[in-house]
């Protein structure tokens, strides 16, 4: 099929919102299904769980018994909630990403992508790979972080941090969902340019270097600077704000305005990235062989 049939065909095909939704709906179904079919998925989310409930249970007994003791601690619990909450944002975010852009190249060097994209519109696509992987990681994290909030309660874990552990679950959540679509579709977008599994790594190395530094900042450099201006200003810019400002809620008072126009800036960038993420997406469809720049995608492959 020629570059310019495949073009003519999509555009052609652009779906209605009722057909886009459908289509949507289809390939959500496809990517839960593929990895709710998947055994080894489904055990390792079971151990992970399991392990997860008894080092909760564990560790919120040492917790409990250094504090009714003699000796104080020599750190803050409110430090280990926020911790906690952190790792298993990056955790859920490193996993979800790999299946994700892991999906995208596989489509793209076996060629089913020619053949989707003559079916399904690019956006019903990439939305439903995305919302249908974000649904399979989210239930993952309620299963494993709720055996271990399980674990923590048995042993009276909670009666020692001093913070709102349900609204800052729900936040976390929410922190989540925000930082799970930007990532996701950042990338989509940097996986789209390579066709071969092998150079995926290096294509997507830049945000894996950014969480890390995000890691690092969020876990280390944050909690010993509460209140510097640069950090809390960074906490509303999106990518920052879901490891930032986790760490702020549960270290510092942090008011509700605050929190809500942080996700309200993500939420207004989502639009964009995601439009940025079909365009590139779309002209590097058919490009295979070398990994492409991010200038050469910003062209179709039929100018290129």
């Amino acid at each position: 099929m020629s570059t310019t049939t495949f073009d003519r065909t999509t555009r052609s095909a652009a779906p209605s919102s009722g057909s886009g939704l459908r289509e949507t709906r289809l390939i959500i179904r496809r990517e839960v299904l593929t990895r709710l079919g998947n055994r080894t998925i489904l055990t390792a989310t079971g151990l992970l769980a399991l392990f997860a409930g008894a080092a909760a249970g564990i560790g919120g007994w040492f917790l409990v018994d250094s504090l009714g003791g003699a000796g104080a601690m020599s750190f803050d619990p409110r430090a280990i909630f926020a911790t906690a909450m952190i790792s298993a944002l990056l955790a859920s975010l490193v996993y979800s990403a790999s299946s994700l852009t892991s999906g995208v190249v596989e489509e793209k060097s076996s060629r089913i992508v020619e053949i989707l994209l003559t079916k399904i519109g690019i956006v019903p696509l990439l939305a439903g790979k995305m919302i249908g992987i974000g649904l399979v990681t989210l239930v993952q994290l309620l299963a494993i972080g709720g055996t271990a909030v399980v674990g923590f309660s048995v042993v009276g874990g909670w009666s020692l941090i001093n913070v709102a552990v349900g609204p800052s679950l729900l936040w976390f959540l929410l922190w989540f969902l925000l930082g799970y679509v930007i990532f996701a579709a950042l990338n989509t977008t940097l996986a789209s340019t390579v066709s071969r599994q092998e150079d995926l790594g290096t294509a997507v190395m830049p945000l894996s270097v950014l969480q890390m530094v995000l890691l690092v900042v969020s876990l280390y450099v944050l909690p010993m600077n509460l209140g510097n201006p640069w950090l809390e200003g960074l906490s509303f810019v999106p990518l920052f704000s879901s490891y930032l400002m986790p760490m702020r809620f549960a270290l510092e008072d942090v008011s509700t305005w605050e929190m809500v126009l942080a996700a309200g800036i993500s939420v207004a960038a989502i639009p964009a990235l995601f439009w940025l993420a079909t365009v590139i997406y779309r002209n590097n469809a058919l490009r295979t062989g070398s990994r492409v720049t991010l200038q050469q995608s910003l062209t179709s492959d039929e100018t290129a």
